[in-house]
This record gives C-alpha cells, sequence and structure tokens, in this order.
C-alpha cells in the first residue's frame, strides 16, 4: 500500500490531470482531484503527497489518488462510500477544497453540492444523508478555501494541450520547457486542435 510519495515532479499531464513522481528511481503517475491540481497550479519541482492507493475490481492496474493533506485524504475515503459514487467519481466530483464541500454537507446545501461534477439531486440526497455530522472536523480544514466550483478544462482543449507537449518534446525540446509553454497559452482562447495550441506556442515565443 503505497500512501505518501515525496520527490521530483518529472511530468505535469493536463489531459490526466495528474503528476509523475520520481522516487527510488521509479515513476509514478498520480490523479490528482481538481481542487489539487488548481493548488499546485504552478507546477513546482518537487511534491509532497498523501495518497490512496486503489485496485480497480475490473483492472489489475492499480491507480494513485493524491492529496495534499491526511485529512483530505480521509474525507475522500467517506465520500467515496457513499452509496453510487466511487472512487473514480469522487476524485472528479472535489473540484471546490474539501473545507467548502464539507461545510456544503454538514448545512445539507444540496444546490451547492449539484455544482459538483458528476452530482445530480439523487446523489445530493445521498451524500448528505450519509455524510452529515461525519464531516465537522473537515469543514473546520484551513485550505485554499477555494468557494466556487473549479471547471477543468473542456477534454478536446485538455487533450490537445497535452498532445502539444508531447509534440514538443519529439521536436527535441525540454519536457520542463515544453510545458512551460504551453501553460502560459493555455488560458488564450484556444481551437482544441494540437495544430492550434503549437501555432499559439510559436506565435507566443515569437512576441517574447
Amino acid at each position: 500500500m503505497i500512501t505518501h510519495i515525496h520527490g521530483p515532479a518529472m511530468r505535469w499531464n493536463e489531459g490526466a490531470q495528474s503528476v509523475e513522481v520520481e522516487a527510488g528511481g521509479l515513476w509514478y503517475e498520480v490523479l490528482l482531484p481538481t481542487y489539487c491540481w488548481r493548488a499546485l497550479e504552478d507546477h513546482p519541482a518537487e511534491v509532497d503527497l498523501y495518497t490512496y492507493h486503489h485496485v480497480p475490481d475490473r483492472s489489475p492496474t492499480p491507480v494513485l489518488i493524491g492529496f495534499l493533506r491526511p485529512v483530505e485524504r480521509e474525507f475522500f475515503k467517506k465520500f467515496m462510500k457513499v452509496r453510487g459514487m466511487g472512487p473514480a467519481k469522487a476524485q472528479k466530483a472535489l473540484a471546490s477544497s474539501i473545507s467548502t464541500i464539507a461545510h456544503w454537507i454538514e448545512t445539507e446545501d444540496k444546490a451547492a453540492l449539484r455544482q459538483l461534477p458528476g452530482v445530480g439531486a439523487r446523489q445530493a440526497d445521498q451524500i448528505t444523508a450519509e455524510l452529515k455530522g461525519k464531516v465537522v472536523e473537515e469543514a473546520l480544514l484551513r485550505d485554499e478555501q477555494y468557494r466556487e466550483v473549479a471547471s477543468a478544462k473542456p477534454p478536446l482543449l485538455a487533450r490537445a494541450l497535452a498532445d502539444a507537449v508531447e509534440a514538443l518534446v519529439n521536436l527535441g525540446y525540454n519536457r520542463r520547457e515544453a510545458q512551460l509553454w504551453v501553460d502560459q497559452i493555455a488560458g488564450d482562447q484556444l481551437e482544441p486542435d494540437t495544430e492550434a495550441v503549437l501555432r499559439a506556442v510559436f506565435e507566443h515565443l515569437a512576441d517574447s
């Protein structure tokens, strides 16, 4: 069971919303909930993550999900056990800070919970029914205090951004440099197309 990982961040994968961490000569891919990805958006050279090690029933491939604090991992364990949730859906649903989501649960703010990705009215009812009164400590957590629901980039654009990084690496550029260039233009109005992203990178470098 892998519960904690610390080491150099070798690669940030925008499309998968994951980071590859070197530890003991091996690279481990760690999936990050949206709130965690947002907290690490400056892509630090090293990461220190508490991990949940999940082995899917239908796949022999284990999955690591990373968190900034042990209490966030404990919240995830409770959250994913809600009927109809599960680890994959829970990871995608955590698009606001843990303290914010826990506050919504404790105050039975189902309208706010329905803003979370994949959480509909029935799921919001289930979450509050099963967890109200059990996440008070998490509601008091001093974290990044993201109140709004962070929206991930559209899947097609995220894929194009990731593919553009790979294309630059294949052209001989350093991966960290390539990722930095793509990140610098990621906030622009871009078409979800790899060529469009590469063109934007070229124009950005030409203007700088």
